[in-house]
């Protein structure tokens, strides 16, 4: 390629990429962002605000604002922790932003930006593929074709506008096919290493769709070689297996820490029924994830096509992709065997680019007779798709768009012949992907996929980034002393709201979370988050103790919705619209304590016990019980009277007839007449109608929502405890439905033990919190026990205790600490990502082996 036809190609390739984004351009100046309304500005944005802000003052490691506190290399591994393209991003961004081109960054920036960056993005995957398609069959100009068909595709806006890191799969892709064609071709391993090292560190989820898609690649060109010397299958196996063992020793200093982070988040396994044929979407008219090119359904009619052995391999796979998008048995295959999702199917984008690209030079060749016969083919599959989808509508011009196009294609192999209709086609490709993805814009996302909702507005408005919020939360913490004192709020119902509004909270929501934390959650504590729903964690269930042990000592309400207000905690500070509370029962930041509980002493106590136990003194794992007695509390259960109604409730089972209905269960006296402040009620609560739809549960004033049987997003947690204030009539009250309620227990408690807790006023060490260390100075320990810090433990903390190494240990069940001995003075926390250290050694001796291998294969 030329100096001439390489400008060329990056202008057009940029030229189109904005093209592409036609609409995406034109809402921006609208005010109306690429972001979807929901992962979008919960997750993409917030994420790539916080870790611009870390990265740019060298912090790679750890987040205090990301949920209770959290390794960002490893738990937003999936997202932005280790992304190549975000990091070049970054640099780019700085770079910028220092030179004062562009505004200082904020959460806005980013959401403006994605637009932009998405225009780059496109642009490099257009030059990429555009060169792999060109070295697979020499021209350029119907390889640019193949990749705006597989660039510019729908799934391509569909990932980035929801997910927008996901867009980067589609960059990595066309380099591992290249390393494998430089291995077929020319017997040189560097491109495979290089792309497979790439595709191991940057993304583990889309490593295994992409190496599976390799794979593929790699048995189809078995069976379709394309040229006359090809490396002998067994010699390629040699290269395969080296290249990819060097790609993934150089690519895990990502990916180990990835994978843990991965392996250890708690998920239930996907146990619906998937079944083994489903008609997802119409992949000729509108599906959201794969729309057939109509020139593509042309070639599959033009037989002499198949003489050509790369039309031959790229329309095998295609068809076998196109195949799978009707089998969910496949969606949840590249899902990683979990529930079914299309996020794989850019890959026939991919394969369909690439059987275009190999068969419009071949197009000369064709008669007009068989391209007669080809158009007839083309217009009956048409009209064939169009019968069999009832809910077809065509409405206006631009849900009219792929027919017309098809029906273009059509009458240009009428129209033209020979030469012409190659260059007819090739316009009419280019033309027409550019129309039918700016409708797919407006229509799947912009319209149906609710990015109309993310506006300028709205980011700006009390659901997201009010500025009356911001000033009340940082009015409230401007005397607060503590090295972390925590907020609990939530705008909008959006879990990183704390990364969005820049404090420090208490709940998260992503895909991968601390393990620790999410058992905390689910088991050892029982904590109510309020909504059913995997992959978030959310307050303390209005739960006195939890707050002040984790330090989250404010809670801001919107006025006229304050409720079940944890006890201790009084009005501190107040705007037009909202409320903040302060507990006046605060725990110091350093936890130091010889009365000690181990876990296994606790596994049989009640929730509430081992809240009581991390108020009294410590839980240690593994540790030996140093405490002298136990919390217990007494069940009152057998004490209260309990009336069903709105139904019935017999032997556990409970049946709504009315619209709400439940179980009233009455006090007895003696409670009412105690010193106790709260209630405590537990029960196993399961709907028993597979089908019903998530429904809302409260226990008096207290709200939380149960998802769906079918739901993808369900916990399978149905053991519940919720605490409200002290009341006369304790009521469970569900929607009309059948139930299982069982195990009910309901205990009753006081605060005593955490008053005189927060009145021993003992020594406090000076705290550091700098990025990935957490330095405790002047402790003065003068008792053998543990120390615990309201940070949570994960794996890849260590810990130095005046300069020795200790052993880390998990205390409070998802707290960090360690052992301490009397006269020490200074503890060091340090976090790395789990075997960085390992896998950085590994990464540098694979290098070396790599660059060793690939000169001495062009000496």
């Amino acid at each position: 390629m030329t100096t001439k036809q390489s400008i060329l190609l990056i202008g057009t390739s940029l030229v189109t990429a904005i093209l592409a984004h036609a609409f995406f351009l034109y809402q921006w100046t609208q005010g109306v962002y690429m972001a979807g309304p929901d992962d979008g500005l919960s997750q993409m944005v917030p994420f790539r605000d916080m870790l611009y802000d870390q990265f740019t003052i060298g912090n790679f490691f750890y987040s205090y604002e990301f949920g209770l506190g959290g390794g960002t290399f490893s738990q937003l591994a999936y997202y932005y922790g280790i992304n190549i393209f975000f990091y070049l991003t970054v640099a780019v961004v700085f770079l910028l932003e220092s030179l004062s081109i562009i505004r200082e960054t904020d959460i806005l920036f980013w959401t403006e930006a994605t637009v932009f960056i998405s225009i780059v993005r496109m642009t490099l995957i257009l030059l990429v593929t555009t060169y792999v398609f060109r070295y697979l069959n020499g021209r350029i100009l119907p390889s640019f074709i193949g990749a705006v068909l597989y660039g510019a595709s729908g799934m391509y806006f569909r990932h980035v506008t929801y997910w927008e890191f996901f867009g980067d799969a589609f960059l990595w892709l066309p380099l591992l096919i290249l390393g494998v064609e430089k291995i077929i071709r020319e017997q040189k391993p560097g491109w495979l290493i290089a792309a497979t090292a790439i595709s191991f560190f940057d993304n583990f989820y889309f490593a295994y769709i992409n190496g599976i898609f390799t794979g593929m690649y790699i048995a189809a060109r078995w069976i379709f070689p394309l040229i006359d010397k090809e490396t002998p299958k067994l010699k390629q196996l040699k290269y395969y297996t080296g290249s990819v063992l060097l790609g993934l020793g150089i690519g895990s200093v990502g990916l180990i820490p990835a994978v843990w982070g991965f392996l250890q988040n708690i998920r239930p396994p996907f146990d619906q029924e998937i079944p083994l044929v489903s008609s997802t979407s119409n992949i000729l008219y509108d599906s959201p994830h794969l729309i057939v090119p109509a020139l593509f359904v042309l070639m599959l009619g033009l037989l002499p096509l198949y003489k050509k052995p790369q039309f031959k391999l790229f329309t095998a796979l295609s068809l076998l992709i196109i195949v799978l998008h009707f089998i969910p048995w496949a969606a949840s295959f590249f899902n990683g065997l979990s529930a079914p999702q299309h996020r794989y199917e850019y890959l026939a984008s991919f394969t369909i680019g690439g059987a275009v690209a190999a068969a419009l030079p071949a197009l000369e060749k064709i008669t007009r007779r068989q391209f007669t016969l080809a158009g007839t083919g083309l217009a009956a599959i048409y009209v064939l798709f169009h019968l069999v989808d009832l809910s077809l509508e065509f409405i206006n011009l631009w849900t009219l768009s792929i027919p017309v196009t098809a029906a273009l294609v059509l009458l240009s192999v009428f129209w033209f012949i020979k030469k012409r209709t190659l260059y007819v086609l090739l316009g009419l490709t280019l033309l027409s992907q550019l129309v039918i993805i700016n409708h797919y814009q407006y229509d799947k996302l912009y319209v149906h996929g609710g990015v109309k909702e993310t506006t300028k507005d709205y980011m700006l408005s009390k659901n997201y980034l009010a500025e009356e919020q911001q000033k009340l939360i940082d009015d409230a913490l401007e005397t607060d002393a503590s090295p972390l004192p925590r907020v609990s709020w939530k705008a909008d119902g959006r879990y990183n709201t704390p990364i969005v509004q820049g404090f420090a909270g208490t709940s998260a929501y992503s895909s991968i979370l601390n393990g620790h934390v999410l058992d905390y959650y689910y088991h050892d504590l029982e904590i109510d988050m309020k909504r059913e729903s995997v992959s978030r964690y959310s307050g303390f269930g209005d739960r006195a103790s939890l707050h002040s042990l984790w330090g989250a000592n404010y809670i801001m309400y919107e006025k006229g919705k304050e409720a079940n207000i944890p006890y201790g905690f009084k009005l501190a500070e107040e705007s037009e619209n909202y409320v903040v509370y302060q507990n006046t029962n605060p725990l110091p930041f350093v936890q130091i304590s010889d009365q000690i509980y181990s876990e296994e002493a606790l596994e049989d106590s009640h929730p509430i016990s081992r809240e009581q136990a991390m108020i009294q003194g410590l839980v240690v794992k593994d540790a030996t019980t140093s405490a002298e007695q136990i919390p217990e509390y007494e069940n009152l259960i057998d004490q209260s009277e309990i009336e069903p109604i709105g139904g019935s409730y017999s032997n556990g089972r409970l049946v709504i007839s009315e619209k709400e209905g439940g179980l009233d269960i009455t006090l007895p006296q003696s409670v009412l007449d105690s010193g106790a402040e709260d209630i405590y009620v537990s029960f196993y609560l399961f709907n028993n109608v597979e089908e019903a739809s998530l429904f809302a549960m409260r226990v008096n004033d207290f709200w939380t929502s149960r998802k769906s049987r079918e739901s993808f997003y369900k916990t399978n947690v149905n053991d519940i405890t919720i605490r409200v204030p002290k009341e006369e009539t304790i009521s469970i009250l569900v929607p009309e439905g059948d139930y299982t309620l069982n195990e009910l227990v309901i205990y009753a408690k006081d605060y005593e033990a955490l008053e005189q807790a927060t009145k021993r006023e003992p020594h406090q060490p000076e705290v550091t919190l700098d990025g990935n260390k957490v330095t405790l100075t002047d402790l003065q320990a003068d008792t053998k026990g543990y120390l615990a810090i309201p940070v949570p433990y994960e794996k890849g903390w260590q810990v130095k205790v005046d300069g020795e190494k200790r052993d880390i240990e998990q205390i409070n069940y998802a707290m960090l600490g360690t052992a301490i001995q009397p006269g020490d003075e200074t503890v060091e926390f340090t976090y790395l990502p789990p075997y960085f250290k390992t896998t950085l050694l590994a990464a540098g001796l694979s290098l070396l082996i790599a660059v060793f291998w690939i000169r001495r294969k062009h000496t």
